[in-house]
């Protein structure tokens, strides 16, 4: 970038000022000049070049060189889904799946790495942000794991290592999950199934104690026996009215009539006391019959949740695999030596004319 711009102010203007270390003149000189100024120099142009790139050269061959391995894993949505959910899933689905970035880099998980290889000689912070890489491809379900080491048998090792971890982990993370859903429900279950065995237990004992159907017959054959009573009061009543002068027949009737009307009234309260008996029996025959039924229907639904979890074992959460285990580098990741060579001679280049143009005057 110096190079060129030099090369556009020496050649914007035809005659550019330049100030001489030696007599602080000023003489001017054209891009033509300072061409055939750099051609006369070329051989010095390209000693430093090739100085340079055999520096970087040399520096690029003693650092060691690192490896990096790849492994990669694939987030299958909960086998339970929609299978439509790998079409239609969206940006917002893609981001959530990020948090198994955290999952693949935890701090207990590298430590038991770092351990099964050997990596320990530093502050584990240190060496993770070293050593380890964990990304999640823009809007796929791929979790990539970098390993970058001077080993690179031990890089791929330590990559397969952390991803089958990884899926091993979050296997193990959704059975501990739906164990302890499936243990709540059960127990939700058992609860309601105790509930409703001890109403059950409660309007049966009722039923013993206090039968209703015992007051209901009572109350027919009151009612019945009232119904006779008053057909012969009303008999009685009629022949009274109809009976002769003699004495004696009127007083018999008419003691007919007030045993009948004695009875009537008997009955009535009776009639009131056992229907007020029944009332109260079956309001709360009505009370336990509907916690009965409300216990069963919470009973009903414990036992079928848990059925569903039952059912749903193994199908909740997203499940990991590994697709590629990665395999042995062949080709440092670090230092990349064509890389370093080609900046160093670049850089060099660009010093080389920087230096010719502060150093050049008309006439040399």
């Amino acid at each position: 970038m110096m190079l060129f711009y030099a090369y556009w102010r020496v050649s914007r203007a035809r005659i550019i000022p330049v100030v001489l270390r030696t007599d602080y003149r000023i003489e001017s000189f054209t891009a033509r000049e300072f061409l055939s100024h750099v051609r006369e120099r070329a051989r010095f142009i390209l000693v430093v070049c090739a100085a340079a790139g055999v520096l970087a050269l040399i520096a690029s061959l003693l650092i060691p060189k690192e490896y990096t391995a790849r492994a990669s894993l694939l987030i299958d949505p909960p086998a339970g889904s929609d299978p439509r959910m790998a079409v239609t899933a969206s940006p917002v689905y893609f981001e959530s799946l990020r948090a198994y970035e955290s999952l693949a880099s935890s701090d207990s998980l590298f430590e038991r790495a770092a351990e099964k290889f050997h990596l320990r000689d530093g502050a584990l912070e240190t060496l993770k942000r070293k050593v380890l890489r964990v990304t999640k491809l823009h809007e796929t379900k791929i979790l990539e794991i970098a390993v970058t080491l001077h080993d690179p048998a031990q890089a791929q090792a330590m990559a397969q290592f952390l991803a089958e971890q990884t899926v091993a982990i979050n296997r193990d993370s959704t059975a501990a999950n739906e164990h302890e859903l499936q243990t709540d429900a059960e127990k939700n279950s058992n609860a309601a199934r105790k509930r409703l065995d001890e109403a059950e237990a409660e309007w049966r004992a009722f039923s013993l104690k206090q039968p209703i159907e015992s007051l209901r017959s009572e109350m027919e054959a009151l009612g019945e026996a009232q119904y006779r009573v008053r057909r012969n009061l009303v008999d009685s009543q009629a022949e009274l009215a109809e009976a002769g002068v003699r004495k004696e027949e009127v007083a018999e009737i008419r003691a007919r009539v007030e045993s009948l009307e004695k009875q009537d009234g008997d009955l009535t309260r009776r009639l009131a006391q056992t229907g007020t008996a029944l009332a109260d029996r079956e309001g709360h025959g009505g009370q336990l019959e509907a916690r009965v039924h409300e216990a069963q229907v919470a009973y009903d639904a414990a036992a079928a949740h848990v059925r569903e979890l039952q059912a749903a074992e193994g199908m909740r959460g997203e499940r990991l695999r590994v697709i590629d285990p990665g395999v042995v580098p062949e080709k440092a990741s670090f230092p990349l030596t064509g890389l370093n060579v080609a900046l160093a001679i670049a850089v060099a280049m660009i010093a080389c004319f920087v230096y010719l143009a502060l150093t050049f005057r008309a006439g040399s």
